[in-house]
């Protein structure tokens, strides 16, 4: 959920208010097969969500970062069961060669959140050159290497291949399934032609979560005012292209005639 103070305070709508009616009346209250999760960047959001219903809520971080705090993670864990965070937060690159890992996975861990990774496409530019083009070796070594417990995708079918892979369920891991090694395929470029090295992801701070609360609902007056009919002019308009579509009809069928 996105823009909730911008839809009551500007547009008079609540959007909270209105999911929660939705999803209650469409039986998701009492769901018991399927988990519904609300997501938002929002703070406000999501601490509204936790005061009128059940559902569980997760916090999207929308910018990559390289280390989050105490008191951020304690503000989120307030109003939060679970985090989503970019994938360049988890092992950041630089032009789409991995470079190392960060500690943000293992941090919110400690503090009991779930952490979820987004966004994991099938298209090879999506994706990170260690992964070699292969949308199940970059989903494993962000599950295997990167200890998230979930990802973010815009191809459904390839994370559930992933999940039910046997080779995920054997004895031993087949050395085909093992994570890449962030900044192993870097270490093979000639030193000259490295990228050069870019600046480090911000770190994020409790003033990154924090947020003033959602704006009333705001009263948008209801204009009585008659629908206005369509101009002459535009009437004219589209009465000369429809006569020239069957000009040009005729001149055609002419032509064929002739010829």
């Amino acid at each position: 959920m996105q823009h909730a103070a911008y839809l009551a305070d500007k547009q008079g709508l609540g959007i909270t208010d209105s999911v929660i009616d939705v999803l209650n009346k469409s039986g998701y209250k009492n769901e018991t097969t399927q988990e519904v999760i609300i997501q938002s960047t929002n703070k406000a959001v999501l601490t509204a969500f936790k005061a009128q219903s059940s559902y569980k809520r997760m916090y999207m971080v929308d910018e990559d970062i390289s280390f989050i705090d105490d008191s951020s993670i304690k503000d989120i864990k307030s109003f939060a069961d679970s985090v989503a965070i970019g994938k360049e937060s988890i092992f950041p690159s630089e032009l789409l060669f991995l470079t190392g890992s960060t500690k943000v996975v293992p941090r919110l861990h400690s503090f009991n959140l779930s952490v979820y990774a987004y966004l994991f496409r099938n298209e090879f530019v999506s994706q990170a050159w260690d992964f070699f083009s292969d949308p199940i070796v970059e989903i494993n070594s962000y599950v295997m290497g990167g200890e998230i417990d979930g990802v973010i995708t815009d191809f459904p079918a390839t994370a559930a291949s992933y999940k039910k892979s046997r080779c995920l369920t054997g004895k031993t891991l087949p050395p085909y399934m093992m994570p890449a090694k962030p900044g192993q395929l870097l270490e093979l470029v000639t030193p000259q032609y490295l990228p050069p090295a870019e600046a480090p992801n911000p770190i994020s701070t409790d003033s990154d979560v924090s947020e003033p609360p959602s704006p009333p609902v705001s009263k948008q007056a209801v204009s009585n005012a008659p629908t206005p009919s369509k101009s002459n002019a535009y009437i004219e308009k589209m009465a000369g292209f429809y006569f020239s579509s069957v000009s040009m009809f005729f001149a055609s069928l002419l032509l064929q005639i002739v010829m």
